[in-house]
């Protein structure tokens, strides 16, 4: 079966190298892009109705980022994948630390779990937390 990148719209029609999000991360640092109070909205998690039951979204105003609870620490992040592709972001920003997997392979069903396992090496306290469910 011929695939198309064409064909995955927003999700397969950006691309970009570890250089453009290094650039990116330094510019969310300095605030070159947005405003730290704008930056504070994103990251702040905000409840959200499914169904019938109130629960912990993990979406930020629909900006984007996914907040899974690592104790008292700030982090932040997002999943990506298409046919052949697999991609994280994950923003540990109480500690200063940002990993950004670019995969080229789609079955990675926990990259968060791989960028956990990478801060780990920088942050040694995030081994006694439990992982999170999936970004």
């Amino acid at each position: 079966m011929y695939y198309s990148p064409s064909n995955t719209y927003s999700a397969g029609g950006w691309v970009s190298s570890v250089a453009d999000m290094v650039k990116w991360e330094a510019a969310l640092c300095s605030e070159q892009i947005l405003k730290k109070s704008i930056l504070e909205q994103m990251w702040r998690s905000h409840e959200s109705n499914k169904g019938n039951e109130r629960e912990k979204y993990g979406f930020t105003n629909g900006l984007g980022w996914h907040i899974p609870n690592y104790s008292d620490r700030k982090v932040v992040g997002h999943n990506g994948s298409i046919k052949g592709f697999a991609t994280n972001i994950t923003r540990f920003i109480d500690d200063k630390v940002t990993v950004i997997l670019l995969c080229n392979l789609e079955n990675i069903a926990r990259p968060d779990a791989i960028a956990k396992s990478i801060a780990e090496q920088f942050i040694p306290h995030l081994a006694k937390i439990p992982l999170q469910p999936p970004l």
